[in-house]
């Protein structure tokens, strides 16, 4: 699982939608009043009452062998068409033609034939078919329907199409994916996490939503709230796509957390599937980006956490081999730390907690003046630059301790270095703050940094 992204996307799995589906299905749709009002041409009105009057089980020959036809018909009606009961009806249309996967070639080739002549002789296409009037659906206000049918048919067009989807259409794309990933609604959070995972096999996709972020946003939340299995390997399934992109696999634990809330997620998984993927996760963030996840990767006591999943029995050969090699190349950065570089690695987390080393006495003998020393002071730098920006207590707390533990053995040169990092404003702030521990710390810190004698 962790070498290729799959070339297509599964099979889409919605109950709520096929049942909308169905629904729409039942109710006919009176297309010889829209030839009488000229929105459409005897030619194509015959193909639609052509297909109508086939039983169902006929229909798909004469889809498949007028696919061309039928594809170039259905994006042309939803480009004219505004009510709202006939672009339901045409979006059933095409996801029951795109059933045959032999259909679907025939939308992409509506691409390098657009501006073609209709059979009425207007202008037919245009650069953004076949995806500007699905795309069109996702901004229909208050249609629900419209806009996850609109998903299911351009996570299977843009999942299997050879060329890039128009840039034009990006931003509404994933700002209607996002608002769907970011709301309450499980069904609609479903569609909108298979459209994601399913577009994300696209090295263009890959990247935009990196840069866009919100989406990444929804599947983080979902993680955090919801223990639906299905749910969680679907939110999983993209974040495992995107980790293929270098600058992903960077920023994912940086910006997200990701890494410990990976682990709490399989810690309780009850599913094969969601640990597997979890762990091909954990693979390409380890291998493409290392120096940026090791330390949440050791921080997060993950090697342990790998070596008690090695014991398992597994029915994809995949998951062992990953295991395998997060558990030997864990082991080897391990054991090659001193407990001074797992200070460090620590610290370069952001996810500062209560391990020994902040608490001996031993420890910041040995090592005080050496995080305002080595490295051109990173680690002192990165010490302040949580103060400034963590949100979370523990961390404030002990980056509060950790400060005055350097001043104290650093002397009047390290108070200079805090105070010039913005540390000392910092930390005076930090008495004010609504956690307990929070303001003893600083408190502390604060009367070394204002004593004459540290």
């Amino acid at each position: 699982m962790t070498t290729t992204l799959p070339p297509v996307p599964p099979p889409f799995y919605s109950p709520y939608l096929d049942d909308q589906c169905g629904k729409i299905n039942s109710k006919p749709v009176p297309w010889e009043g829209y030839q009488r009002a000229k929105l459409l041409s005897a030619d194509e009105l015959g193909l639609l009452k052509s297909l109508a009057k086939l039983p169902p089980g006929q229909r798909f020959t004469l889809l498949s062998t007028q696919a061309s036809q039928y594809a170039a018909l259905y994006i042309n009606l939803l480009r004219k068409l505004q009510r709202v009961d006939t672009v339901q009806a045409v979006l059933v249309s095409i996801i029951d033609m795109l059933s045959d996967p032999s259909t679907i070639p025939a939308f992409h080739a509506l691409r390098s034939s657009s501006g073609s002549s209709s059979s009425d002789g207007e202008a037919s296409g245009t650069s953004e078919d076949p995806y500007g009037p699905l795309v069109k659906c996702l901004g229909m206000e208050g249609e629900e329907f419209a806009v996850l049918g609109a998903l299911r048919i351009l996570a299977l067009l843009i999942a299997t199409d050879p060329k890039p989807f128009p840039e034009s259409l990006m931003s509404s794309l994933l700002t209607s994916l996002s608002s769907l990933l970011n709301g309450t609604r499980l069904p609609l959070w479903e569609v909108a996490a298979q459209t994601l995972s399913a577009v994300l096999g696209t090295k263009q996709f890959r990247l935009a939503v990196w840069e866009e972020e919100q989406c990444i946003s929804g599947l983080v939340k979902s993680l955090k709230i919801n223990p639906n299995p299905q749910a969680q390997y679907w939110a999983i399934s993209c974040l495992w796509q995107l980790s293929f992109e270098q600058a992903a696999a960077k920023g994912l634990d940086r910006k997200f957390d990701i890494i410990a809330i990976l682990i709490n997620v399989a810690k309780a998984a009850v599913k094969e599937k969601v640990i597997r993927v979890v762990v091909a996760t954990f693979h390409n963030l380890l291998y493409i980006a290392p120096a940026q996840n090791i330390p949440s990767m050791f921080v997060s006591k993950l090697h342990p956490f790998v070596v008690s999943l090695q014991s398992r029995k597994w029915s994809d050969d995949e998951v062992v081999e990953d295991l395998d090699y997060l558990a030997g190349e864990l082991k080897t950065r391990l054991d090659g730390l001193t407990t001074y570089d797992e200070y460090v690695s620590e610290l370069e987390s952001g996810h500062l907690v209560w391990s020994p080393a902040h608490e001996s006495e031993e420890f910041w003998k040995e090592n005080g003046i050496r995080i305002g020393q080595e490295n051109g002071g990173k680690e002192i730098k990165r010490l302040i630059e949580l103060l400034k920006t963590s949100k979370d207590a523990t961390v404030l707390a002990v980056s509060a301790q950790d400060v005055g533990q350097y001043v104290r053995y650093g002397g009047e040169k390290a108070k200079q270095i805090v105070a010039d990092l913005g540390g000392k404003t910092r930390v005076m702030e930090l008495m004010g703050d609504e956690n307990a521990d929070v303001r003893y710390r600083a408190l502390m810190t604060v009367q070394r940094l204002m004593s004459l004698h540290t």
